[in-house]
């Protein structure tokens, strides 16, 4: 198309509103975050374990205790602590609930996204 040599791209949006809003239950894969308030490191966590999504979550905080454990209680397959989007060699990238399971990236997990075991049993 005329116009867009250089590609097609959707601007970063940073959405906030209540926790039932669609943008924050749903996994919207596109530059955009939702940002919702809480009180206290409980709510946070209820927040995002409410969800039935979990592919990953990134914790921020300049006391690192507390971001490890944020990070272990949190339903997800992957938390970076103060990073995001980190994929260093031979571990796991996975998802939790509707986000999916199984998988990697740069690791050996990887090839097993590629297999479907299946058992065929019968009497002998």
């Amino acid at each position: 198309m005329a116009g867009h040599e250089d590609g097609f791209y959707v601007k970063p949006a940073l959405l906030t509103g209540p926790p039932d809003n669609v943008c924050a239950r749903e996994e919207i894969f596109g530059p955009v975050a939702y940002v919702l308030p809480f009180r206290d490191e409980d709510e946070a966590v209820e927040l995002v374990n409410r969800s039935n999504y979990g592919l990953a979550n990134s914790v921020w905080s300049r006391d690192l205790d507390r971001a490890n454990r944020v990070a272990e209680v949190l339903v997800a397959g992957n938390s970076w602590i103060n990073a995001h989007n980190l994929f260093p060699h031979g571990v796991p990238y996975a998802g939790c609930n509707l986000s999916g399971c199984g998988g990697g990236v740069l690791g050996p997990d990887t090839f097993l996204d590629y297999l479907r075991p299946q058992s065929v049993v019968r009497p002998v």
